[in-house]
């Protein structure tokens, strides 16, 4: 087997990889002994400390990954709805930007949003728009002070899809037009007026985190969405020209590879 390039897990989502652990049965490590707990979110595995420090979070990469064969797709020609993908490809990471009150269906935590495009075998173009809980970032931090920069008068509705993961359409959009939104948030989120001055340079951006040149990934899916031909108009959006396939879902884990 060949060996895996070196690398470092920037970002871990412990409750979701332990809820898919959970899910499916996933025996990490035979030494390893877990513990069901019930809280007001529901039930969960929980690997005591002591027992955790005997694998790490690489191993467990692994073997969840090889638990769930191929229901964690690689190919983004695969016909959706998709539930579980993994790849490798440039990750840029911003500050999902909120506003609003806080509502009964939305995201309890500053939330980081991870932007992965993807072209496939058959020229097909897949972007992800990834959320999670900023505190699990590892070695990055968010901009500090005083930011300025466009934000998305959809975010209320982006952030009601995501905590309810898909379950929940908001009001006045449907499965296109939110994960539409959803991707340009990721992609223009940060700048200035002229959203044109700035494709394919997030660095310039406010609110962005980090441009991670080559990231493993995998993720869980909520929305799976491919765009009706001749529904939407991007020839004046030159980083959405040419969207086809959106998939909205949150992170389990990203490695940046040669970090």
């Amino acid at each position: 087997m060949p060996k895996a390039p070196a690398g470092r897990i920037v970002y871990w989502s412990q409750r979701l990889v332990e809820e898919v652990i959970d899910s499916n049965g996933i025996r990490v490590d035979p030494r390893l002994k877990s513990v069901v707990k019930v809280g007001a979110g529901g039930a969960g595995i929980e690997l005591s400390g002591h027992e955790r420090n005997k694998v790490t979070r690489f191993e467990i990469m692994k073997k969840v990954s090889k638990k769930l064969g191929n229901e964690l797709v690689s190919d983004p020609d695969t016909p959706g709805p998709l539930h579980f993908v993994q790849g490798q490809g440039r990750a840029d990471v911003t500050e999902f930007q909120r506003w609003g009150p806080v509502a009964e269906r939305s995201l309890r935590q500053e939330t980081c949003l991870v932007h992965v495009r993807t072209i496939s075998r058959r020229g097909r173009r897949v972007d992800l728009c990834l959320f999670g809980s900023l505190g699990n970032l590892t070695g990055y931090t968010a901009p500090e002070g005083h930011v300025t920069g466009w934000t998305s008068s959809a975010a209320p509705a982006i952030e009601e899809l995501v905590a309810t993961r898909g379950a929940r359409i908001p009001r006045f959009y449907d499965d296109e037009s939110v994960a539409v939104e959803a991707l340009k948030a990721a992609l223009y989120q940060g700048a200035p007026a002229n959203l044109s001055d700035h494709p394919g340079r997030p660095e310039t951006r406010a609110y962005t985190i980090a441009g991670i040149e080559s990231c493993q990934y995998a993720a869980v899916v909520y929305k799976d969405v491919t765009l009706t031909p001749g529904r939407w108009d991007f020839r004046h959006e030159p980083e959405m020209n040419g969207a086809e396939r959106i998939l909205v879902g949150a992170p389990l884990w990203l490695r940046a590879i040669g970090s």
